[in-house]
């Protein structure tokens, strides 16, 4: 009983000890549900206190853990939240069927004429910034300074308005897209060094020097034609130019790379080796490391490399086959393994323009299609979903469909052949028939109709040869019917003359016998 006891003396502080953590996590962790993580600093103190430092090492990391976690959930939600709030303006913006508070400015956004005008400025704003670029202190007159001043507020006035008025059509998500980050920064960069610092005297040349990145918005010129086919190969140029920002980092990062790599062999070998110490080249060039990356980059670019090469290959041979190692590196493997990465970005970027344009073209397509739903209810005078023939030729006596017929390019001269080119021969149109058959109608054909088109003449070519397979019998069976009646008629013919000359016979022989007796 004593031992027992003792055991269980002996026992009894660890336990209690082990209870007590297990209760004190246990409290901190409730803490921790209640407050929300408020009270970690008092709760990492208490494990202080306790010397309980793997404790404390878990309560901070679960608290590094619990706040990036809150961290990319609200991150997550924010770019929801933004994504959803642009999805929606930019809907509200491109469907005029939906409500939009400023429709008239919607109306001039979305307009041929806006976006020319726009591209037009800004042509012209390139034109004014390397007029303005040309001209020096000792060029300039008073009559140049003056039409300077007026060229910088009508630009700066022009990307004001233009920029206020497709925010206020797209919303104010359109100013955190990536494709208008720059347009954001020069209009705003132009407010400030035009209308705020100027007025007030304030000379910043470097920020005035910025303005001349006026002529990056040539981009947006070229933005505007990417999906016309005319313009394809342009904007793959100009969008790989303006996305190969990253490739070009990275490429600077391997160069110098290398380039420090074989600087400390080069500066080992050739700067500090005792062959080439008198050699006032070999301590010009490979001096020291910063001397031998600047070398070996000459020599990358294969830029009269053979100025050091052949005299350093007078004094050492080999020097010769480390220059060309370093050629083979830097040269024929690092830079086209660019050259490939480059090339690798424009084919994906020419993916994600078709995978854009198959996504607005299918936009174009569901708002067509519902345009002709709505379309076909105002015909569909009785509301009964389908549309029968007299209620079509009833509806396209009115004004309004007969424009809208006009819109879909359908004459009015064509709409009464249109019933019979919609209907299938059930007498009346679903919603489906209709929608497919006024959008066959409209534009060129297409591939897949003229492959229709071509499947059912070959159906119709194959009736015909049937039918002619069908006639040939039938007049092969004329003829054998011809040739037989021609037989019976012949066989007729015999046989009324075996009747004729029996009957003569019967009245010889009937004479015959009269005068016998």
């Amino acid at each position: 009983m004593q031992r027992s006891g003792s055991g269980r003396l002996a026992a009894g502080p660890s336990g209690t000890k082990a209870k007590f953590r297990t209760r004190q996590q246990s409290t901190h962790s409730d803490l921790e549900d209640q407050t929300g993580g408020a009270s970690r600093f008092q709760i990492a103190l208490d494990f202080v206190i306790t010397g309980d430092f793997s404790g404390l090492y878990r309560s901070v990391k679960h608290g590094i853990i619990d706040a990036v976690v809150r961290f990319r959930e609200r991150r997550d939600n924010f770019l929801k939240w933004l994504h959803a709030q642009r999805k929606e303006q930019e809907q509200r913006a491109m469907d005029m069927t939906l409500e939009h508070p400023y429709p008239k400015i919607r109306y001039i956004v979305n307009s041929n004429q806006f976006e020319i005008v726009g591209n037009f400025v800004i042509f012209c704003n390139t034109f004014v910034v390397g007029w303005q670029a040309e001209k020096t202190p000792r060029n300039t007159t008073d009559q140049d300074k003056l039409l300077s001043v007026i060229f910088e507020n009508f630009f700066t006035f022009a990307f004001v308005v233009e920029l206020t008025l497709s925010t206020m059509c797209w919303g104010w998500t359109s100013l955190v897209k990536r494709e208008n980050w720059m347009d954001v920064f020069l209009v705003f960069l132009g407010v400030l060094t035009t209308w705020i610092l100027g007025p007030f005297g304030i000379e910043v040349e470097f920020l005035r020097k910025l303005t001349a990145l006026r002529t990056m918005r040539l981009i947006r010129l070229a933005r505007a034609v990417r999906l016309r086919p005319e313009f394809k190969e342009m904007w793959a140029l100009m969008k790989g130019l303006t996305e190969s920002g990253e490739t070009l980092f990275w490429t600077y990062v391997m160069i110098a790379c290398v380039l420090y790599f074989f600087a400390i062999i080069a500066t080992s070998l050739i700067g500090k080796a005792e062959a080439f110490a008198d050699s006032e080249l070999a301590q010009e060039f490979f001096g020291d490391v910063l001397r031998s990356m600047l070398t070996l980059f000459q020599l990358m670019t294969l830029d009269s490399w053979t100025g050091f090469a052949r005299p350093l290959m007078e004094i050492q041979v080999w020097t010769g086959a480390f220059f060309i190692f370093f050629i083979s590196v830097a040269v024929f493997v690092m830079l086209n393994l660019v050259t490939a990465v480059i090339v690798e970005n424009a084919f994906s970027d020419s993916k994600s323009e078709e995978k854009e344009l198959a996504v607005r073209l299918e936009r174009e397509k569901e708002e067509e299609l519902e345009d002709l739903k709505q379309f076909f209810l105002q015909i569909d005078l009785d509301g009964s979903g389908s549309l029968t023939k007299q209620e079509f030729f009833k509806a396209t006596k009115q004004r309004k469909i007969r424009q809208k017929l006009r819109a879909l390019d359908i004459m009015p001269k064509d709409i009464d052949e249109l019933w019979d080119i919609l209907d299938e021969g059930k007498g009346e149109l679903a919603v489906e028939d209709f929608q497919n058959g006024i959008r066959r109608l409209r534009g060129e054909a297409k591939a897949k109709d003229i492959l229709r088109l071509y499947k059912e003449v070959r159906q119709f070519e194959t009736s015909v040869e049937e039918v002619e397979g069908h006639i040939e019998s039938s007049k092969r069976r004329l003829r054998n019917i011809q040739e037989q009646l021609s037989r019976c008629r012949t066989d007729v013919a015999a046989f009324t003359r075996t009747l004729v000359r029996a009957k003569e016979a019967v009245k010889m022989a009937a004479q015959t016998q009269n005068m016998s007796s």
